[in-house]
Parts: structure tokens; C-alpha cells; sequence
């Protein structure tokens, strides 16, 4: 998919297209229909980037160097500056923090495997697979 220029969609366009997309997320009601979702939409490399950016906002909270991030995440400087950004507002940092403690012990599955079709249908998405096992 090619690549979107953000500010030559008309800003009405763009509140109404992605607040239609997280109106989609909210009304999610099972962790299966979230996952089902999400591995559908996205490609393997598109739900790394963002998962690396939760693991980027997990390690600034608990206060690792930018260097220390880089490193262990292969991921840029202005990566972890930009989720630091959107860490600067406390609202969101606590929020954040509070969620981050919470998965502190591993990814939650209720006891259950996941085994969701999509997650088989492309062989990029396998890992996922194995993460919440």
C-alpha cells in the first residue's frame, strides 16, 4: 500500500476516517475479534513497528537510556524521541505506566491458546501466533 501524504486529506476527511477506525477498535468485544482484526489489517512489519513502539514507551518508563533502547530494539533515535513525545503528557504516561505494569508478567491470555485462522493464513504472522501461546 502506498504511502499517505497526512495533510493533503482534507482535515474534516481525516477526523471523520480515522475516528471511524477507532470507533471500530472500541466496539471490539472479545481479545480474539481485536487480534482478528488488527493481523488482518495489518502486515507483519506494520504490527512490529507499533509493537516496538509499546516495548520503546515500557522502556522509557522504566527510566533506560536512549542509547540502551537503540540498541536492544534496533530502533532509531527519533523513534524513541517521538514516543517520548507522546509520553510527555502525565495523563497519558500514568495511563501508560498503569497498563504497562499490568502485562508486566507476560502477555495475558486467560489460560487459553490463541488459534485463530489469520494468524496461520500468512506465514509472516506465525510469530505472532507464538507469542500468545
Amino acid at each position: 500500500m502506498p504511502k499517505v501524504k497526512v495533510y493533503s486529506i482534507n482535515k474534516d476527511e481525516r477526523y471523520r476516517v480515522i475516528g471511524e477506525f477507532f470507533e471500530l477498535i472500541v466496539n471490539l468485544r472479545t481479545k480474539k475479534e481485536v487480534i482478528d482484526f488488527l493481523i488482518g489489517l495489518f502486515t507483519a512489519s506494520e504490527t512490529l513497528m507499533i509493537a516496538r513502539r509499546v516495548q520503546i514507551a515500557r522502556m522509557l518508563a522504566e527510566d533506560r537510556s536512549y542509547e540502551d533502547i537503540r540498541k536492544k530494539l534496533k530502533v532509531s533515535y527519533n523513534t524513541i524521541a517521538t514516543v517520548e513525545r507522546w509520553l510527555q503528557s502525565e495523563e497519558k504516561h500514568d495511563f501508560i505506566i498503569k497498563k504497562l505494569r499490568e502485562l508486566r508478567g507476560g502477555l495475558k491470555t486467560g489460560g487459553k491458546k490463541y488459534q485463530g485462522d489469520l494468524l496461520d493464513k500468512y506465514a509472516k504472522h506465525r510469530f505472532l501466533k507464538d507469542l500468545l501461546r
